[in-house]
C-alpha cells in the first residue's frame, strides 16, 4: 500500500454561544477554524484527520497547516510512502519542520485511520487495546458574551453539570481585563452553588503572571480547587515551580508541555503536580504515547485536554485515552469541546447530533465518552456539511494523483 493523494479542506465550525477565553485577546470566539485532511491510498482506503482549532500563539494557523502539508510533508515525505510506516513518517516530519504540531497531528490521525481500516480494527486496538471501556469527562465553564454576574455564572454551572452528567467542571479565569476579585468571586459562586463532591478546576490559558497568580490563588485557597491549569506563560516553567512551592492549590501544566523535551524539563524542575496533554498540540497519537510514558515514569498523573475540533478529533482522542491504562487512573479526562458546537446537545444519545463534521459522533452519555468500535477512527465525514463550512475566500487543496 502507498499514499497517492492528500487533500486539505479549510473549514470554520460555528459556535452557537460565543464566549470569551483568557489571554491573549478580548474579542469573543464566534467560530472555530479547522483543517480536515484526507490521505488517499492506492488500495482505495482513505484516512481522515483533523488539526483541531489552530493556535497562532503556538505557531499554527489554517494557512500554516495547509502550507506545510502541501509544500513539505506531502511531496517530500508522504506521497509514495507506506502509510503503515507511521514511526518513520513522524520522525521525518519532525526532522523536516520544527513545530507545526497540528499539521502533524492531522496526518497522524489519518494514518492511524488507514491502518485500522485496512486491518478491520478500531484505533484503540492499535494503541494497546481497551484499558478503559468508557472515559470520564469534564465540562468547561467559559464566560459568555454579555459579561455574566457571578450568580449567573453559577446558575449556568449547575445546569451544565446536570445536563451533561459530568462530576467535574473546569472554570475559565484570567480573561483580559478581569480583576483578581472578579476571578475569585466567579469561582467562589460556582463552588458554593454545586455539589461539594464535584471536582472544580480552574484554567488561565497562560493569562496570569507569577505575582497575579500567587495573589489570586492565595485568595482561593479555601474554595476546594482541585488544581489550577497553566497559571503562567508557557515559557515560565521556573514560575510554575515557584508557584507550586508558594501556595497550596496543586499546579498543572498545559501549554508548557508541547514538546517531549519540555515535559522532561517540567519533571526535572519538579514544577507541577500533574500535566494535561492536548494530542493536537503535541503532534498526534504516536508522540502522545511517548509523552504519557515519560510522565508515568515520573509518577505524574495526566489528563486529556481537547482542542476544540469536531467529533473527528474527539474520536481520535477517546481512542487514545481508552487505550491508555495510566490515564485511566485520573477521574476526569477531556473537555466536551465538540458538544459546545451544538448548543442543545448535552449528550449524543437523547439528543443525536446531525450537524457535526462527522455523521456518527462518538457516544457521550451520563458523564462518559465511549470509543467508537468501527474500523479505524470509526467515524465518517459529513461530506455535505464539510463543503458548506468552507472558510470564505479559501479553497480545498489536492496534491498527488488527481
Amino acid at each position: 500500500m502507498e499514499i497517492t493523494k492528500i487533500e486539505c479542506i479549510p473549514v470554520s465550525l460555528p459556535i452557537k454561544k460565543p464566549h470569551f477565553m483568557a489571554s491573549p485577546g478580548t474579542k469573543p470566539i464566534k467560530g472555530k477554524d479547522d483543517v480536515v485532511v484526507k490521505v488517499h491510498t492506492d488500495e482505495g482506503i482513505v484516512g481522515i484527520g483533523e488539526s483541531g482549532l489552530p493556535m497562532p500563539r503556538r505557531g499554527d494557523t489554517v494557512e500554516s497547516i495547509m502550507g506545510i502539508i502541501n509544500r513539505v510533508f506531502g511531496p517530500q515525505i508522504l506521497l509514495g510512502e507506506d502509510p503503515f510506516n507511521i514511526e518513520k513518517i513522524v520522525a521525518k516530519m519532525d526532522t523536516g519542520a520544527k513545530g507545526n504540531n497540528q499539521a502533524k497531528t492531522a496526518i497522524d490521525f489519518a494514518l492511524h485511520d488507514i491502518m485500522g481500516k485496512k486491518l478491520g480494527v478500531p484505533v484503540y486496538k492499535l494503541l494497546g487495546g481497551l484499558s478503559n471501556e468508557k472515559v470520564p469527562m469534564r465540562c468547561t465553564l467559559k464566560e459568555l458574551v454579555g459579561r455574566e454576574t457571578p450568580q449567573q455564572l453559577a446558575e449556568r454551572a449547575v445546569k451544565l453539570l446536570e445536563g451533561t452528567g459530568t462530576r467535574a467542571i473546569k472554570v475559565k479565569v484570567a480573561r483580559v481585563g478581569a480583576t483578581v476579585e472578579e476571578d475569585v468571586n466567579n469561582v467562589k459562586a460556582v463552588r458554593e452553588a454545586i455539589d461539594p463532591d464535584v471536582m472544580v478546576m480552574i484554567d488561565t490559558n497562560e493569562g496570569w503572571d507569577y505575582c497575579t497568580a500567587l495573589r489570586t490563588l492565595k485568595k482561593m485557597k479555601n474554595l476546594d480547587i482541585d488544581h489550577v491549569e497553566q497559571p503562567v506563560p508557557w515559557w515560565d516553567i521556573d514560575g510554575l515551580a515557584r508557584l507550586r512551592r508558594s501556595q497550596d492549590i496543586p499546579v498543572w501544566s498545559d501549554e508548557s508541555g508541547a514538546e517531549l523535551s519540555q515535559v522532561l524539563e517540567i519533571i526535572q524542575k519538579d514544577a507541577v503536580d500533574g500535566l494535561q496533554i492536548k494530542i493536537s498540540c503535541i503532534g498526534g497519537l504516536l508522540k502522545a504515547k511517548k509523552w504519557v510514558s515519560i510522565c508515568q515514569a515520573a509518577d505524574l498523573p495526566v489528563k486529556l485536554g481537547m482542542m476544540g475540533g469536531s467529533g473527528l478529533t474527539a474520536a481520535a482522542q477517546i481512542h487514545f485515552t481508552a487505550a491508555n491504562e495510566w490515564m485511566g487512573r485520573w477521574p476526569a479526562h477531556g473537555n466536551l469541546n465538540f458538544l459546545e458546537l451544538h448548543e442543545e446537545a448535552l449528550d449524543t444519545v437523547s439528543t443525536p447530533i446531525k450537524d457535526d463534521l462527522v455523521i456518527n459522533v462518538p457516544r457521550y452519555e451520563k458523564g462518559f465518552m465511549y470509543p467508537p468500535d468501527g474500523p479505524g477512527l470509526g467515524v465518517e465525514l459529513n461530506e455535505a456539511l464539510l463543503r458548506e463550512l468552507l472558510i470564505r475566500g479559501m479553497s480545498p487543496t489536492v496534491i498527488g494523483k488527481k
